[in-house]
């Protein structure tokens, strides 16, 4: 049987790919690279944001890099964290 922290985990982890997902395709429909991206939200390399984009390691964008990310590419952030209808 499923305990409930083993779901809560489970949903947990979908909704940190979907974030991760959504992060891929706006940056990608505003033209932006990894490295552009990751150098105006504050880091030095891609490598990091890349780790994260793929989840490589349970790396995962926090509400600060959402909220640098959304500012940058000129979305809502709600963006960032909601399925798409397309």
């Amino acid at each position: 049987m499923l305990k409930l922290v083993d779901y809560l985990d489970n949903e947990a982890n979908e909704f940190l790919d979907l974030i991760s997902a959504n992060v891929v395709k706006a940056r990608k429909e505003k033209g932006y690279s990894q490295l552009k991206l990751a150098t105006e939200i504050g880091y030095s390399s891609a490598s990091y944001f890349g780790r994260m984009e793929i989840r490589k390691n349970g790396e995962h964008f926090n509400l600060v890099h959402l909220y640098k990310i959304s500012k940058v590419l000129e979305i809502p952030v709600c963006e960032l964290l909601t399925p798409s209808l397309n």
